[in-house]
């Protein structure tokens, strides 16, 4: 299996947490986790549509004329 994050190689490996343990895929370049927890997850934001408008970014804050350096 090739690394989504890096094209590079993965491997299977079990991980441990505090109640459970699961196996999964695990990039021995740059360190990418996924199971089939996150496959799941990835899949449904793919599928999933939010609108973007204008209207509900928030303003940027407008740069003070007369601030005076930091010291």
């Amino acid at each position: 299996m090739k690394c989504d994050r890096c094209g590079r190689a993965m491997a299977y490996e079990q991980f441990f947490g505090d109640q459970e343990h699961f196996w999964g895929w695990r990039c021995i370049f740059c360190g990418e986790i996924v199971d089939d927890v996150i496959l799941e997850n990835r899949q449904w934001l793919k599928t999933r549509v939010v609108p973007i408008s204008n209207k509900t970014k928030a303003p940027l804050p407008e740069k003070r004329r007369n601030s005076k350096p930091m010291a």
